[in-house]
């Protein structure tokens, strides 16, 4: 793949995500795919379309807004908000009706036109703080 494909592939990773309304594409996923975030434990496919589902199920509107790629031959990096509202329980807080914009990176690994792995960050203190669970 072209250095392009590959960014490219790290947008619609994101884009399908929004539009299948959980994680990632089967279709953009090598069988051996494997997502570190944060500090959770490494999740297969299933777990994390699992981890996703949880998210949109409490913000159902849920979008990443991409702000940045780079990439190379076998990575990309992309940079992105997550925008959303709680209108649903999320890790035990219940419903607070608060929109957020949450920071976060990726980087994906790419093999044969597949991801292969995704190791992200987001601010999930920023996070809990727009939600009124942790002070500012």
């Amino acid at each position: 793949m072209f250095v392009e494909e590959i960014a490219a592939l790290g947008r619609l990773f994101f884009a399908e995500q929004d539009r299948l309304r959980g994680g990632p594409a089967d279709t953009l996923c090598a069988p051996e795919y494997t997502a570190y975030i944060g500090g959770n434990p490494a999740m297969n496919l299933a777990g994390h379309q699992q981890f996703a589902a949880m998210f949109y199920a409490a913000f159902p509107d849920l979008r990443h807004a991409v702000e940045d790629t780079v990439a190379t031959a076998e990575k990309v990096a992309v940079r992105f908000t997550l925008h959303g509202t709680q209108t649903g329980t999320f890790l035990n807080i219940p419903a607070t009706g608060k929109s957020i914009a949450v920071s976060a990176m990726a980087i994906l690994h790419v093999a044969e036109g597949k991801v292969v792995e995704l190791r992200g960050v987001f601010d999930q203190v920023g996070m809990l703080q727009q939600l009124g669970v942790l002070a500012a």
